[in-house]
C-alpha cells in the first residue's frame, strides 16, 4: 500500500503519510478501554454488605455483653431471694403447725400465718404469676387447710430449690398461689373464732 501511494505523486508526501497512517489505525482494533457503565439510578453497585446484626455481634459489643452480664446476675440474686423465702416459709409452717393446737388464737399465729403469706407472695411474684384462679376449693376444716398448707410449703420449698435462675415453673406458682389463700383463711378464721 505504501509502494502505491508513492507511486501516485510525489508532491504531497505528507497528505499521503497521514491518509494510511488513518487507513492503519481504522483497520486496527482499539488499545482503548472501553467505559465504565454509568450507574443507572437506583442501582447500587455491587458489593458485599453485612447485615445488621452481625455488625453488632454480641461476642464483640461490650455494650450488649454488660446488659447480658447484669440480666443474668439478676436472675440468679432473685432465684436466692426465691430459695431464701421459701426456707423461711417452711420454718414459719411448721412452727403454725405446732402452735396451732395449743395457741391457736394467739398473737404469735397470727404473725405466722401474716409472715407466710408475705413470703408466698414474694415468691410468687419473684416467679412472674400475678393472682392465679381458684383451681381447688379450700378445705372447710381448720386443721386440714393447716395441714394442706405445711405439705404445699414443702413441695414448694423442693420445687425452688430444684430450679436454676433461668426456670420458670408453675407449679412453684401455683403453690405459691395456694399458700396465700390458706393463709388468708386460716387468719380470718382464727379471727371469726376469737370474734373479731
Amino acid at each position: 500500500m505504501s509502494l502505491a501511494l508513492l507511486l501516485w505523486g510525489g508532491g504531497a508526501s505528507h497528505d499521503r503519510v497521514s491518509f494510511a497512517r488513518s487507513l492503519q489505525a481504522a483497520s486496527a482494533p482499539s488499545a482503548q478501554k472501553p467505559p465504565p457503565p454509568s450507574n443507572v439510578e437506583g442501582q447500587r453497585p455491587q458489593e458485599k454488605r453485612e447485615p445488621e446484626s452481625a455488625a453488632r455481634d454480641p461476642l464483640t459489643d461490650p455494650e450488649k455483653e454488660l446488659r447480658d452480664r447484669a440480666a443474668i446476675e439478676y436472675r440468679k440474686s432473685e432465684h436466692r431471694r426465691a430459695v431464701e423465702a421459701s426456707e423461711q416459709l417452711l420454718k414459719r409452717a411448721r412452727e403454725l403447725s405446732e402452735q396451732w393446737g395449743r395457741h391457736r388464737h394467739s398473737r404469735r399465729s397470727e404473725e405466722l400465718l401474716q409472715e407466710i403469706e408475705r413470703f408466698a407472695r414474694r415468691i410468687r411474684s419473684i416467679s412472674g404469676a400475678g393472682d392465679l384462679e381458684l383451681r381447688e376449693p379450700l378445705p372447710e376444716d381448720p386443721a386440714r387447710a393447716l395441714a394442706r398448707l405445711c405439705e404445699s410449703a414443702a413441695a414448694l420449698h423442693d420445687a425452688v430449690k430444684a430450679l436454676t435462675a433461668y426456670v420458670i415453673s408453675v407449679e412453684v406458682m401455683e403453690r405459691a398461689d395456694e399458700i396465700v389463700r390458706l393463709a388468708r383463711y386460716l387468719r380470718q378464721h382464727a379471727r371469726t373464732d376469737r370474734g373479731t
